[in-house]
């Protein structure tokens, strides 16, 4: 298999165990202090599990090319773009309007919205429209650019130890 379906599979495992860090958040709701920390600590683990498949899905001997990454940003953008046609300005799926393809998104980016859509401080649905997609557009680069970075320092590590 290629290393897009490898990065797109642990994209996959990674939403799983965000959908469980979902479970163990929402038992700390309505205690705003740990809710802010126990989001924070998710998203950091979030993002270090995005680092961590990226190092381990790149092979030692491989040359860095950052296009290799894109793949979950790539299916995130056409998500979007389809939600953004279908429904620009009501981004609620919950009232059953047009906003379905923004339900089928936010799935997508579970693992990096997670904490910003889950305490009061960080809910991205009170911020203006155009603020609103600049966020949603970030969920889906993020994984990518952690990916990338973790694929980027697999190969300099190669690189620093056949130089000694």
């Amino acid at each position: 298999m290629s290393k897009q379906v490898y990065l797109l599979l642990a994209h996959i495992i990674i939403f799983i165990i965000s959908i469980f860090g979902l479970i163990h958040l929402h038992s700390f709701e309505g205690n705003d202090i740990i809710e802010i920390i126990t989001a924070i600590f998710h998203f950091l683990l979030v993002l270090s599990f995005y680092l961590v498949s990226g190092y381990l899905i790149t092979r030692k001997t491989e040359k860095f090319q950052l296009k290799q990454y894109w793949i979950i940003t790539f299916i995130g953008i056409c998500i979007w773009l389809a939600a953004f046609i279908n429904s620009p300005t009501d981004l609620n799926w919950k009232k059953g309007n047009d906003g379905i393809l923004w339900f089928l998104y936010r799935i997508y980016v579970v693992p990096t919205e997670l904490p910003f859509c889950f305490s009061d401080y960080f809910k991205t649905h009170q911020l203006n429209t155009v603020i609103r997609h600049v966020f949603l557009i970030s969920f889906s680069i993020i994984p990518s650019v952690m990916q990338a970075i973790g694929g980027f320092l697999k190969t300099q590590t190669v690189s620093q130890e056949s130089k000694l």
